[in-house]
């Protein structure tokens, strides 16, 4: 049986002015040790891309960063102390993969492995089944693209909450994939770290 963490309800009312957090926004390297609070995951998270408007019959949900044809196929996964977990948006919830600490395999850079918390971004191919990405091409680039859309918002609430953040791309793939027990169509894109600021 999975184990399931169910997420607080994010707290959309936040105040802070989306003109100023585009003017803060910065990339981070250094961090406090404090962990990330379960209302700060679950904020974050749907910021990255929750779900704004649930599915009706075949009509798919609708998320709060775009995606390609609406194939959704990045996958956020959250790299913790306690383990690695998937972001099932659908449910607001987390689904535990492991419990390998696996954190300083986020990024190559020693700096990033302080981060209490990292976000994986995975592209899940098989979802990309429109016409319009047909092509090993097509597919990477809009999961790239999708991937820049997820992680700009998770930026901007960072830099909403006083938190901060770093997209890394120096990132050992093959490695990090094995050690997420991914599958061979789950493609790693890029990955994020996040924390408080120190």
């Amino acid at each position: 049986m999975k184990h399931v963490i169910k997420l607080p309800d994010p707290q959309k009312e936040l105040g802070f002015p989306l003109m100023k957090a585009l003017e803060i926004r910065q990339t981070t390297r250094k961090w406090s040790d404090a962990p990330v609070s379960e209302q700060e995951l679950s904020n974050l998270l749907w910021a990255a891309c929750g779900i704004t408007k649930h599915k009706v019959g075949q009509v798919k949900s609708k998320r709060t960063a775009p995606s390609a044809c609406n194939s959704q196929e990045i996958r956020v996964y959250i790299i913790l102390k306690e383990g690695v977990f998937l972001y099932e948006e659908e449910n607001h919830e987390l689904i535990r993969i492991s419990t390998d600490d696996i954190r300083e395999s986020i990024g190559t850079q020693k700096m990033m492995k302080s981060a209490p918390m990292g976000l994986v971004y995975v592209a899940d191919l098989s979802r990309m089944n429109s016409p319009f990405l047909r092509s090993d091409e097509a597919r990477r680039f809009c999961a790239w693209v999708d991937t820049g859309y997820i992680s700009q918002n998770v930026y901007l609430y960072c830099a909403a909450s006083n938190l901060g953040t770093a997209v890394l791309s120096l990132v050992d793939r093959d490695k990090l994939h094995r050690l997420m027990h991914l599958k061979e169509h789950e493609k790693i894109v890029l990955t994020q770290v996040v924390g408080h600021l120190g």
